[in-house]
């Protein structure tokens, strides 16, 4: 209600201005009693008429879509800044996501590494306790014939130790070590086995 009064006040304002601005101008022509100087003046005064025209004409039907016009470009600028803010926010969730399993892999892994060392040195006492009492009976029993049974004992105990280490590993770690890994225990353990009867 009062913007429509005020535009109602703005057009009799801009018209009594235009009105006022003509009869200026036709008295300025009566004056000059029709001299050719009158153009100059005329067109000054028509001039600032017709930007008040035109500035009123761009207030009262130009400003309803201009401001429509930002509105809407205000909305669309504010829907790419959400895209994006929503975007980030996947790819920051991801981001956590992956460095959360790559600890927990971490994690695991050192468990699983920590769990094949413990198996592998109770292994490894264990064939290294059993060793030496199997040694120490053989030597007792065959000390009479000790250069020939030693070779053919050790040679024995050898391939049965491998069997035994090969088994035992296949039995217990098959989920935890690979079969490079259970070669390299059982090359360990026959190294072992060897230094400690050499």
């Amino acid at each position: 209600m009062g913007n429509s009064g005020a535009i109602k006040t703005t057009c009799k304002i801009l018209f009594v201005c235009i009105l006022l601005l003509h009869l200026t101008g036709f008295a300025v022509l009566a004056e000059e009693g029709g001299a050719g100087d009158w153009r100059p003046v005329y067109d000054t005064i028509m001039l600032y008429v017709n930007f008040l025209i035109l500035a009123y004409l761009l207030y009262r039907y130009g400003r309803q879509p201009f401001m429509q016009f930002l509105q809407s470009q205000k909305l669309q600028v504010s829907e790419s800044i959400q895209k994006v803010e929503d975007r980030k926010e996947k790819l920051l969730a991801q981001i956590n996501e992956t460095q959360s399993q790559m600890q927990e892999s971490s994690e695991r892994y050192a468990q699983i590494k920590q769990r094949i060392i413990e198996e592998g040195q109770r292994v490894r006492q264990q064939i290294i306790d059993d060793a030496k009492e199997q040694s120490k009976i053989m030597i007792e029993r065959e000390k009479k014939n000790a250069s020939r049974r030693l070779m053919e004992a050790r040679k024995d105990f050898m391939t049965e130790l491998v069997d035994t280490a090969a088994n035992l590993a296949r039995n217990r770690l098959p989920e935890e070590i690979t079969e490079n890994d259970q070669d390299k225990l059982i090359d360990f353990y026959v190294a072992s086995v060897n230094r400690m009867s050499g």
